[in-house]
């Protein structure tokens, strides 16, 4: 018996699309998600994805891109809620904010995915850029949180310090430090501010 290739149209293709290649990430690496194995998964044809990337590297950073916007989304109602806050309840949204930026675990398929193409990124320069973005809109967010705690402190290399500190302590709970140093981290957030 022949095997038969499904072609399948998927209803909202980019968004599941997107949310399998996650997926992939967090189950097996992103070494593993190729675009055979996705198209695989999601009862599809390879050619219909490539139809949408065009390649593995768009694909992959389509996904982080589609990642990275929904943490933005999180990252709103901390902002919104800073503005009203007292000073207290601003270094908490700090911290809550340190919360939505840190890898959760060793498998954090943002994470994952964010170390597999920031090592790529020095031969990529779309890829590069993308990620200068990403990173530059999680600092924007953070200055504006910091500057509600103390207007007239450096929000600005208090971000820098802070994302430098969280990237950090980020690579070791994906290398292996898990949800113990994910608590350290916060701790550490915590104590500086």
């Amino acid at each position: 018996m022949t095997a038969t290739r499904h072609n399948r149209r998927l209803d909202r293709p980019r968004e599941q699309v997107l949310t399998a290649a996650l997926e992939m990430v967090a189950e097996s690496g992103l070494e593993k998600l190729t675009m055979a194995a996705l198209a695989a998964r999601l009862n599809t044809s390879g050619g219909h994805l490539l139809y949408y990337f065009k390649t593995r590297d768009g694909l992959l950073l389509e996904t982080l891109r589609w990642s990275e916007a929904e943490y933005a989304e999180q990252r709103l109602p901390l902002l919104r809620d800073a503005v009203e806050a007292a000073e207290d309840d601003v270094l908490a949204g700090v911290v809550e904010f340190a919360d939505v930026y840190l890898a959760i675990d060793e498998k954090d398929p943002r994470w994952q995915l964010w170390l597999g193409l920031w090592a790529r990124a020095p031969y990529h320069p779309e890829l590069a850029q993308a990620q200068r973005d990403i990173d530059a809109s999680w600092h924007a967010d953070l200055v504006r949180l910091l500057a509600e705690v103390r207007p007239a402190s450096d929000a600005e290399a208090i971000s820098e310090r802070l994302r430098a500190m969280w990237d950090g302590f980020s690579v070791g709970i994906v290398t292996g430090g898990g949800r113990e140093l994910r608590t350290a981290a916060l701790n550490h957030t915590r104590a500086l501010l």
